[in-house]
């Protein structure tokens, strides 16, 4: 099992309002689960997610997630 650590910026926030601005979530899964699967589990739909970063950098939702990742997940900024 490996442990990651979310925080959640901007709009996505609302799926976890408990959590403070900047507060992580952590959660256990599966060692063979990658970005995506936490998407799922999370319960935040894929299209609501513009950038995940892991550890700092940009990952795909292919991404093999490690114990002790830290994850930050964006979602789309609009603006003029």
């Amino acid at each position: 099992m490996n442990t990651v650590e979310v925080r959640f910026y901007a709009t996505l926030q609302k799926y976890h309002p408990s959590l403070g601005i900047g507060e992580p979530l952590g959660i256990t899964l599966d060692d063979k689960a990658r970005l995506g699967n936490l998407f799922s589990e999370l319960k935040i739909p894929k299209e609501e997610i513009k950038i995940a970063l892991v550890n700092g950098k940009m990952e795909e939702e292919s991404y093999l997630l490690r114990d002790g990742d830290r994850i930050g997940l964006f979602s789309p900024i609009g603006g003029g």
